[in-house]
């Protein structure tokens, strides 16, 4: 499951830009496996994997493209949802113009993926 928008279409990538993406141990590993050392792409803050921004943008945003796009991150797939530790529902994050192209229904269905991957993260469920 992803969140699929046509952010190609319009020439937007600024969720890739100073990006804070978390990153599970899946999520590592799957892009280690296309030969990135975890070191170069992602940095540690706080305690958790973040993907690591160059010159402003992540690590693998080149000309406006994302490019592991395949094997991106669980986070990144599914974005502009996020999950609100306030309300403890999922969300669509106010920082993406085309955000409000997401039917409710889709926000939902995404709201179990994100707790587990924040759960992957942490070790427990906000």
């Amino acid at each position: 499951m992803e969140v699929r928008l046509r952010c190609t279409e319009i020439g937007c990538c600024e969720c890739c830009k100073d990006t804070e993406m978390q990153l599970s141990e899946r999520d590592i590993r799957r892009i280690e496996k296309l030969g990135y050392s975890r070191e170069d792409f992602s940095v540690e803050a706080d305690g958790i994997r973040v993907l690591r921004n160059v010159d402003g943008s992540c690590y693998f945003l080149k000309d406006c493209k994302c490019e592991i796009y395949e094997h991106r991150p669980l986070g990144c797939r599914l974005y502009p949802v996020v999950y609100d530790v306030e309300t403890r529902r999922a969300t669509v994050h106010d920082f993406c113009p085309i955000g409000n192209e997401i039917p409710r229904f889709k926000i939902k269905k995404v709201e179990r993926l994100l707790l587990k991957h924040i759960s992957d993260i942490y070790g427990f469920l906000p």
